[in-house]
């Protein structure tokens, strides 16, 4: 018996997505990127932009190399607090002798390095519970990149429906106004059931 060989054809991506990141992959390093949103929408598109947060997903370097500074730059208050009182806790708790400051030493590296790789998780977690909402997700080799690539598809969007809305609502208002009841003057005579009057 001789084996039949079957070509088999390349898989389709499944979507432009797909397609984009394994085109970007080829060129070089993707970085994903989370986008959020504030909870107060301005009423301009441009000005809702620029108030858009992107949180990169992954390592974070400048959170290993100065997390302190990290926590104050991106307002996370109540981690910046729990940050300190765990070094103060641990400084506390293993004294001052010599083998008690290089066991705090390995074991701050320790923290350091499991916080840089959580504090952007850290970071989204903070913005949802200050009311920001996830609105997307943008990748790129850089920051840049990602957020042209997140504005070209986001900005027309955002100016199309805000282009719909006023039209909506001009509409919304008129079958309001169409289906209210009409109002009774006051010398039209009310009908009585009992002793109330009809609604």
């Amino acid at each position: 018996m001789s084996a039949r060989v079957v070509a088999c054809r390349r898989p389709r991506a499944s979507s432009k997505a797909d397609a984009l990141v394994r085109s970007r992959q080829r060129a070089g390093a993707v970085t994903v990127y989370s986008v959020y949103e504030p909870p107060a929408k301005a009423p301009e598109v441009l000005t809702r932009a620029e108030a858009l947060a992107f949180v990169k997903e992954g390592f974070s370097w400048p959170a290993l190399l100065v997390p302190g500074l990290w926590l104050l730059f991106q307002r996370m208050w109540l981690e910046l607090v729990l940050f300190v009182v765990l070094f103060v806790v641990l400084g506390w708790l293993l004294g001052q002798s010599d083998q008690g400051k290089a066991l705090l030493s390995w074991i701050s590296l320790g923290i350091v390095v499991l916080f840089a790789a959580e504090a952007n998780d850290l970071r989204r977690a903070a913005l949802e519970r200050r009311g920001w909402r996830q609105i997307g997700v943008a990748m790129g080799q850089g920051l840049d990149a990602a957020e042209l690539s997140f504005f070209r598809s986001w900005l027309p969007e955002q100016e199309r429906s805000s282009r719909d809305r006023p039209v909506a609502s001009r509409q919304t208002e008129a079958l309001r106004q169409t289906e209210a009841p009409p109002r009774k003057t006051s010398g039209e005579s009310e009908e009585v059931i009992g002793l109330f009057p009809q609604p």
